[in-house]
């Protein structure tokens, strides 16, 4: 499917859309503030594949990932901002039970304040690994580094994050 999309196959491509997208969107929608602005920044990751597909080389769902770094770092340079918000898009499961709801929303809390005291790496590393699920690997791919070099920003992030939470991960 991927040498097809190089070869700007519609059929190909639109199916990679489908695939990935999604994956694009939730990672997108964990680094910015504004849903909208995710929909916006996907849509431009796949601009960009679609520019610079032929010559895409390795991971194809990497490379995409790296697209996503490359165009939140225009975004924030366009608006001069670097929030580091973290917007928890997703219901957590656990019934309607109104006490677990607030519970839900308060630990979400935590979590965005203890998100903002960490690096730029550390919180990718965190997004990528614990909310986005993915292995190592696949983490050290997409951030260009060495799967040790993950999980030595892996236990560094989380030694922060929990001092940032009061010691309560």
């Amino acid at each position: 499917m991927v040498e097809a999309a190089r070869k700007r196959d519609a059929g190909a491509l639109a199916a990679i859309c489908e695939r990935l997208y999604p994956r694009i969107y939730r990672y997108l929608s964990y680094k910015v503030n504004d849903l909208r602005d995710a929909e916006d920044l996907a849509g431009e990751v796949f601009v960009r594949m679609l520019e610079a597909i032929p010559g895409q080389t390795g991971s194809l769902e990497a490379w995409l990932f790296r697209i996503a770094g490359n165009v939140l770092t225009d975004h924030y340079r366009k608006r001069a901002v670097r929030s580091g918000e973290v917007e928890l898009t997703e219901e957590i499961p656990g019934g309607n039970d109104p006490g677990a709801v607030v519970e839900r929303k308060l630990d979400g809390e935590r979590l965005k304040q203890g998100l903002r005291e960490l690096t730029e790496e550390q919180k990718e590393v965190v997004i990528l690994r614990f909310i986005m699920g993915y292995e190592h690997g696949e983490v050290a791919e997409i951030m260009g580094r060495s799967a040790g070099a993950v999980r030595a920003l892996q236990f560094r992030a989380l030694s922060a994050l929990k001092g940032a939470l009061g010691g309560r991960i």
